[in-house]
């Protein structure tokens, strides 16, 4: 397969995940059951199912993303590099706010709607500058390990940006399935920079009940 490949890996749950406040650019760190979710992921990449010789590992430099690395891809011996640019988007002035309180937000006079890919937020980044930023980041790390084989460990609206890139989707297109934590998304960008899927939400390393409270 030409161009550089990437296993795409959502964190591990944490308090705020499962409360539905919303994270952005604040460190929180993951939960019990994130790390065993980060457990169970290490567990699968260790067995023959994951039959990938993985060349390289990079992540957010947000705890709870590379945290997850530290536990899931430990047993590779590779060093896990951390970038800001692989963070997730910034919400500015709403982040640590319940998604309740910000739908009820959106839906009243003066609301934010952060699916408007030129919305502005107040010391925050539309989605238009998160796809830019996530884009360049993912671009610039294909070139980096041309070729090669590379694990990443970011976050959920990173992966949605992912998931649009590689199905040619708009930003304000309604993605219909839920971007799960630790779920693995596998997909390619060649030397002209265009973006593939190969595999899109794994989750069978996770047990049932992990995934009762999600589903």
């Amino acid at each position: 397969m030409n161009g550089t490949q990437f296993w795409l890996v959502r964190h591990g749950e944490t308090e705020w995940n499962a409360n539905r406040r919303l994270q952005g650019w604040l460190d929180i760190p993951l939960s019990a059951v994130g790390v065993r979710q980060a457990e169970q992921l290490a567990e699968y990449l260790q067995s023959p199912a994951f039959d990938v010789s993985i060349d390289a590992i990079a992540s957010s430099d947000l705890s709870r993303a590379f945290e997850t690395a530290r536990i899931a891809a430990g047993h590779l011996g590779l060093q896990v590099r951390a970038s800001r640019d692989l963070r997730e988007r910034c919400y500015g002035i709403y982040e640590g706010r319940d998604w309740t309180a910000l739908d009820a937000l959106r839906a009243g006079q003066g609301g934010v709607d952060f699916r408007d890919p030129q919305q502005a937020v107040e010391k925050g980044e539309s989605l238009h500058a998160f796809s830019v930023r996530i884009s360049g980041a993912f671009e610039a790390l294909a070139q980096q390990y041309k070729g090669q084989r590379v694990l990443v460990f970011s976050h959920g609206g990173v992966i949605d940006i992912a998931w649009r890139k590689t199905h040619g989707i708009s930003l304000g297109a309604a993605r219909p399935d839920p971007i799960l934590n630790t779920s693995i998304n596998h997909f390619s960008i060649d030397e002209a920079n265009n973006w593939a899927m190969i595999d899109w939400g794994r989750i069978g390393h996770l047990e049932t009940s992990a995934l009762d409270d999600v589903l």
